[in-house]
């Protein structure tokens, strides 16, 4: 349950990619029972975040088509330019964040295993701190999704070709803050077959404990 007084937080999922190493739409692909997207967008609606922004590109009609169920409870935008990089899809989502978001986490799409309770530590962390930049970190890795403070949205809104949020964290190094997390789905992302696979297996196991 979302507390009142408190700053409302909005997450941003990029799920624009072409998935070009894996040769079909990674945010469809199956993971026990649901698509990557899909997984990636239940855990972040079950934490606590006020609105959730999905920026598609390539395959916007067919994910929207699997999709529509999940995709109706959050607002979408399809990134035309999202062949130029990632900075695009950045600058879409924080752009049509609503008046009262605060914050905004930023999430990739790919990231189907970042847990809930993740999510609500680094929110937490930004709430307690007032940090420009929450990064997850798990044994000393730093991994994603990201929290930025609406200062730096207009850097975001100023980012060209294929950079991500790293691209402002290089300039505001005594505004970041680290929160140790116990959860490896930080560092788990899918950017190649074999990447896909060893999360299937992951998933797999989890399943069986």
């Amino acid at each position: 349950m979302r507390s009142e007084g408190v700053r409302r937080v909005g997450a941003v999922i990029l799920a624009a990619g072409k998935s070009a190493r894996m040769g079909e739409a990674k945010q469809l692909l199956q993971l026990g029972g649901a698509t990557v997207l899909g997984r990636t967008m239940e855990n972040v609606r079950a934490a606590d975040v006020d609105e959730v922004v999905v920026v598609l590109g390539a395959s916007a009609g067919a994910i929207r088509e699997q999709l529509a169920a999940v995709l109706d409870e959050a607002k979408v935008v399809v990134n035309p330019e999202y062949e130029t990089g990632m900075a695009s899809s950045l600058r879409a989502g924080v752009a049509v964040l609503s008046r009262d978001i605060e914050a905004a986490l930023i999430v990739l799409g790919d990231q189907p295993f970042v847990r809930p309770d993740t999510v609500n530590r680094i929110i937490e962390e930004y709430r307690r701190t007032g940090a420009q930049i929450v990064i997850p970190k798990h044994e000393g890795a730093r991994g994603n999704p990201v929290l930025l403070d609406p200062s730096l949205f207009a850097e975001v809104m100023a980012l060209e070709g294929d950079v991500g949020c790293r691209a402002i964290f290089g300039k505001h190094p005594d505004g970041i803050v680290y929160v140790e997390v116990d959860d490896p789905g930080v560092l788990m992302d899918i950017d190649s077959r074999e990447d896909y696979e060893r999360l299937r297996r992951a998933h797999s196991g989890q399943d069986q404990a």
